[in-house]
């Protein structure tokens, strides 16, 4: 197996297709000072875990983690759903639509509910599909 560029543990890309070999490298490039866990799906697609991210003073805390999954299909399929830890709003109010309470890898979140129903594989990609969740997120 090539190893992507950026990639410098095989243990954790093993097993998956390329193009989601590619997206944990590019996502590890674009979330340096993050983790990046990778938690193969046993079909060539993998679980993946940002463990630091900024949502915002909307939040508490302002900080939490992302997950969502990369099917063995990806690029050609849409990233989705998004999650991130349970936090709460700062003004009490609920958080409104396309979010909900779920359990997702062993772990309270909230669902963030983004399909991109024009999802284009020449444009889109799982780091500006993350980008995308979060500046929504943030911004409700």
């Amino acid at each position: 197996m090539t190893v992507p560029a950026g990639v410098t543990d095989l243990t954790d890309v093993a097993g998956l297709a390329a193009a989601v070999g590619e997206a944990v490298a590019a996502l590890r490039d674009h979330f340096a000072g993050s983790t990046v866990q990778v938690i193969p799906d046993g079909s060539g697609g993998a679980f993946l875990i940002v463990d630091t991210v900024a949502i915002g003073a909307r939040y508490e805390p302002e900080v939490t983690w992302l997950g969502f999954h990369l099917s063995a299909a990806y690029p050609s399929s849409d990233v989705y759903p998004h999650y991130v830890g349970r936090v709460a709003r700062v003004d009490g109010q609920a958080h409104g639509e396309g979010i909900g309470p779920v359990d997702w890898q062993n772990r309270p979140a909230l669902q963030l509910s983004r399909r991109s129903n024009r999802w284009n594989p020449a444009r889109d990609n799982a780091v500006l599909k993350a980008e995308k969740v979060i500046a929504w997120f943030a911004s409700r």
